[in-house]
């Protein structure tokens, strides 16, 4: 087996199965969301990957599940409710 590096530092995973639940956040989708995360991570300095999970067994209630990790980064964990909290993952993430 051949392992390459990565062509990213960092990860944003964002759970789909949050949206589906009956207490999930009520103006925030898991596609929208991780398009505007991926705009708004294109303009850090860091180049960051974002993908779409199944249920990382975080559940927060009213909101979805988010965890950030990579280079340099200590795994981290999110609950995202409102526009504003994807901004300031999305900076988190591209930060150095």
């Amino acid at each position: 087996m051949d392992l390459e590096p990565a062509r990213f530092r960092r990860l944003i995973l964002l759970c789909t199965d949050c949206e589906k639940r009956d207490d999930g956040p009520k103006g925030l989708a898991a596609k929208a969301a991780l398009r505007q995360l991926k705009h708004l991570a294109a303009d850090g300095p860091t180049k960051v990957k974002l993908l779409r999970t199944r249920c990382m067994g975080l559940c927060p209630r009213k909101a979805m599940a988010a965890m950030v990790c990579g280079e340099g980064l200590a795994p981290a964990t999110a609950e995202l409710s409102k526009d504003s909290e994807l901004e300031a993952l999305a900076h988190a993430a591209s930060a150095r």
